[in-house]
């Protein structure tokens, strides 16, 4: 008797349901290509035309002695640069704007950081009127803030001196604009009202990395609030408080609007800062400089970029720490 065997099935067969799923999927990653790189062209052609085009203008523009207006065709090498790092006046920008972004971070910091741990804590009610009423005044514009604080603190007729005289607390006008330190806190004060939400929210963020259990086993091992915030809370949100700190030092260092509004760089010179000065340089004064001024702004573009650049170092350290502290 003679046993027929039947023939296996060709494997190509049992895998063709599984190379057209295959091939469908690929057309799909293909399509998703197709439109994610459709929506970043808008984004690439304005990075292009604001971004990219005028760095590359602004180097350019700092070998020449131009004013803006007319052919380019004085060229003068390292001529501006070598006058802007024997200009006095730059150096003392670039104190002030060092000192403001200094004075900024210690004060703004701190305080975000105390502002945002209560407003994480749950027995607290509330919680959304303080977040709009501290946030709220970042919507301002800087040069609206500006103005508003000129008017309450004018010594002619600001609200702020009337209102000392009307308690008796002062019997003349006080001027804070006349003084060089005055003035600078002013500016470094109105500065931390209308950024002040940015960071609260920054801080809040990095809060929620910090694990419930970690404080419920604090509190159960009688530790105090002192205790909480330096042995957990900063260790834990380390890496990020180095971000947002050194965020916090760039951002202070290109503050403009307000000084323009507040003190137009004065008493005298005393709140120049480098983004005051390049303003100043390019467009204050006829002739303008604007190829003097184009040298400045990369001059100062250096000192962020190597403030940014050693972010990356800090931020690697600080999360091998938090390993080290296991979590």
């Amino acid at each position: 008797m003679t046993i027929t065997q039947t023939p296996p099935r060709p494997a190509v067969r049992a895998v063709e349901p599984q190379v057209r799923e295959d091939t469908t999927r690929q057309r799909a990653r293909g399509r998703d290509r197709f439109w994610i790189a459709l929506f970043l062209v808008p984004f690439l052609l304005l990075y292009l035309g604001f971004t990219l085009w005028p760095l590359a203008a602004t180097v350019w523009y700092s070998f020449f002695d131009w004013s803006g207006i007319g052919p380019i065709d004085n060229f003068v090498g390292t001529g501006n640069y070598t006058s802007i790092l024997a200009d006095g006046l730059f150096w003392e920008s670039v104190g002030n704007t060092v000192l403001f972004a200094v004075l900024n971070t210690a004060i703004k910091l701190p305080l975000s950081l105390i502002v945002a741990i209560l407003l994480t804590r749950k027995w607290l009610r509330g919680k959304k009127i303080f977040r709009t009423m501290f946030f709220a005044p970042l919507i301002i514009p800087v040069a609206m803030a500006g103005l508003i604080f000129t008017y309450l603190l004018n010594p002619s007729n600001g609200a702020l001196n009337a209102i000392l005289k009307d308690l008796g607390l002062i019997d003349e006008s006080v001027d804070v604009f006349a003084g060089r330190w005055s003035a600078m806190i002013v500016v470094v004060l109105v500065s931390i009202w209308q950024v002040f939400g940015q960071y609260m929210i920054y801080w809040m963020a990095a809060l929620q990395n910090v694990p419930d259990d970690v404080y419920e086993a604090a509190d159960i091992d009688g530790a105090s609030e002192w205790q909480k915030l330096t042995r957990i809370t900063l260790p834990i949100i380390k890496p990020v408080a180095v971000v947002i700190l050194l965020l916090a030092l760039v951002n202070s260092m290109h503050v403009f609007g307000l000084v323009v509004t507040l003190t137009g760089g004065g008493p005298g010179t005393s709140t120049y800062v480098v983004s005051y000065f390049i303003y100043q340089e390019a467009f204050g004064s006829v002739p303008f400089q604007y190829g003097y001024a184009s040298a400045a702004a990369l001059l100062f573009s250096v000192l962020a970029f190597v403030l940014v650049s050693s972010q990356g170092l800090v931020v690697r350290r600080a999360q091998r720490l938090r390993k080290e502290y296991g979590v």
